[in-house]
């Protein structure tokens, strides 16, 4: 007489869930510059440019808030706030996250940019741009 043994096999192909502490947080990009006098061409010194960008669980998503400060490092006044300036911050928006491509999505789309998650590493890319990569600092 011969038995069979049959042995089955469950394999889930669903992604692990995300939980919402790991989205929500402060991701910071610095950027450092030399700042050239527009009349002579000299060197005046190093500026920098801190922008973070503000993550923060809301209703059934997110929302998420920017601030950018300016340094210029050759002149003393310490850090400025550029929300009036040209290269100001964006406007605070609500955002779904997708977990499918670990997206943020604008609620309305087309005006505003959606965002890239690298929950491995811990980065945020804003747009499309590659060079635009934000760190998770908190």
């Amino acid at each position: 007489m011969t038995s069979i043994i049959i042995y089955m096999l469950s394999v889930s192909c669903t992604k692990p869930s995300v939980q919402k502490d790991q989205i929500a947080g402060m991701y910071v990009k610095e950027t450092v510059f030399d700042v050239i006098h527009p009349i002579t061409d000299n060197r005046l010194g190093v500026g920098r440019i801190r922008d973070t960008i503000f993550i923060a669980p809301k209703q059934n998503g997110f929302e998420v808030s920017n601030n950018k400060w300016r340094l210029d490092e050759y002149n003393g006044r310490g850090w400025q706030n550029l929300q009036h300036e040209e290269n100001h911050p964006m406007p605070t928006y609500q955002v779904s996250f997708d977990p499918t491509d670990s997206s943020l999505n604008p609620a309305m789309s087309g005006l505003l940019l959606a965002f890239k998650l690298d929950l491995k590493n811990q980065r945020l890319q804003k747009g499309k741009n590659k060079r635009n990569i934000y760190l998770k600092v908190k």
